[in-house]
């Protein structure tokens, strides 16, 4: 029994210094150090390698970390099995790029997108444009608390504004060179907007405030482009471009405070 057990451990040590002869324990003889395997798939080449051995690991010269993703396998390395690792730069889905059903994919994506924008962009303003049960006049507005000190406060600051950027447009006709950018920093943006909407929610209902919310945004959007067109350096004169972009906004600015306002005569 135990001269069976005794051959089958040769037999065994024999066959890994075979297969394994550069790391077998009877590699330190020079036989057994050149020594290779009869089938060269089972045998690890590590003696007669032409390709340069690369290490997977940063080093010294190189500290950047390998890209493991295409880093090659040791059977690769060997060449016991064909390499899957795509060396050509620049080339992420195959060597062809795209394929065919990739392209039509990424084509509908496309179209489904921008068929979503320009829904999004042309789409109607959430109400009838048509209706004018949301207008000035016909609306139901909350008369007792408009009556209020402090919404009755808001909306004489509102009148003011309307009443300065009048101001404002008379100076811009009487010289279209005029320096504006003073009188127009003199409006905040932030104090509009407060009471803009401290007096729609006191005084409209939710139907109505669908309308009266654009009108709102409408206003900020003009005194922050009238800031931007009224710009004009120290003795430059405007081009008629610049002449027409600050009499728009200021059209515009003035009509829509008019409308806001139009609901409290």
């Amino acid at each position: 029994m135990f001269r069976k057990l005794a051959i089958t451990a040769l037999l065994l040590g024999a066959t890994c210094v075979e297969a394994f002869a550069p790391g077998a324990p009877m590699a330190r003889l020079p036989a057994m150090r050149s020594a290779t395997c009869r089938n060269s798939k089972l045998a690890l080449r590590m003696q007669g390698d032409n390709e340069e051995y690369r290490p997977i690991i940063p080093t010294t010269e190189n500290p950047m970390a390998p890209d493991y993703a295409r880093e090659p396998t040791q059977f690769e390395r060997q060449g016991l099995v064909e390499s899957n690792v795509n060396t050509a730069p620049g080339v992420m889905m195959g060597e062809g790029g795209l394929t065919r059903r990739e392209a039509l994919g990424a084509g509908g994506a496309v179209g489904i997108g921008s068929i979503a924008l320009l829904w999004a962009v042309t789409r109607n303003s959430g109400y009838d444009q048509k209706d004018t049960s949301r207008d000035a006049g016909v609306a139901v507005v909350n008369t007792e608390a408009v009556a209020t000190k402090e919404i009755q406060a808001s909306i004489a600051g509102l009148k003011g504004n309307l009443a300065k950027l009048i101001e404002i447009q008379a100076a811009f006709l009487a010289d279209p060179n005029a320096q504006l950018t003073p009188s127009v920093k003199g409006f905040s943006v932030v104090d509009i907007r407060t009471e803009l909407n401290k007096i729609t929610f006191a005084a409209f209902d939710e139907d109505t405030q669908i309308k009266t919310d654009r009108v709102t945004r409408n206003i900020i959007q003009d005194i922050v482009e009238l800031e931007n067109a009224c710009r004009l350096k120290e003795g430059a004169t405007r081009s008629p471009k610049r002449v027409a972009a600050v009499d728009k906004w200021l059209k515009q600015s003035t009509g829509d405070f008019s409308k806001f306002l139009a609901y409290f005569p």
